[in-house]
């Protein structure tokens, strides 16, 4: 009876030091493989500061549609709903010192049937409740490159601007169908999207 409880007792002695002895191995080549290892490098990009569009519509795309020929003097002036669009530049700063930023549009060519020298287009800026014009009505004409700041190419940019603390800032944008083109659609529609691109420093 004693030989068999001696026996017992070896046999879990025996039991303890293999698990420790294997403890101590997984512990060992994990400590190896961890300081075997490359340190990584994690890449955050961190500009310190945020560029935002809001807009007032469901969507960042302005349409005009079953457009006729307008004078620039009527379409910088036009004010029903679905003749101007209106948005919001909301700079945010964390650490930067400034941000520039970049009001750009896209046309969206498979809505678009008016040609791109008969479109106008006219961009506004909220002064002390007044809107005041940042960008005189010009036919679109896009980027042979992209910009510096990122706007890209194709893309018209219709404000380049700069900020040094929190800011909103109110915008409307208005196109239409210039008096000089030769109404040939039936449709004389136009499309664009509308985007704002920024840069901290």
């Amino acid at each position: 009876m004693k030989e068999e409880k001696k026996n017992n007792s070896k046999s879990f002695v025996c039991i303890i030091v293999v698990i420790c002895l294997v403890f101590a191995c997984v512990l060992g080549i994990s400590i190896f493989m961890f300081l075997k290892q490359e340190p990584k490098e994690i890449n955050k990009k961190y500009d310190g500061g945020e560029i935002e569009l809001t807009y007032a519509d469901d969507s960042n795309i302005f349409s005009i549609t079953k457009a006729t020929p307008t004078t620039d003097a009527v379409g910088m002036k036009m004010d029903k709903e679905d003749q101007y669009f209106d948005f919001t530049v909301d700079s945010t700063f964390d650490s930067a010192l400034e941000i520039d930023y970049e009001i750009y549009v896209e046309k969206v060519g498979d809505t678009s049937t008016i040609n791109d020298e008969d479109i106008r287009i006219y961009l506004e800026k909220q002064n002390s409740g007044t809107y005041e014009s940042v960008f005189e009505p010009k036919e679109f004409k896009g980027l042979k490159k992209k910009s510096a700041l990122g706007t890209p190419k194709d893309a018209m940019v219709l404000y380049s601007g700069n900020t040094t603390v929190d800011v909103s800032e109110n915008y409307r944008l208005r196109m239409w169908m210039s008096d000089k083109a030769a109404n040939s659609s039936t449709s004389n529609d136009y499309t664009v999207e509308v985007h704002v691109i920024g840069k901290a420093k």
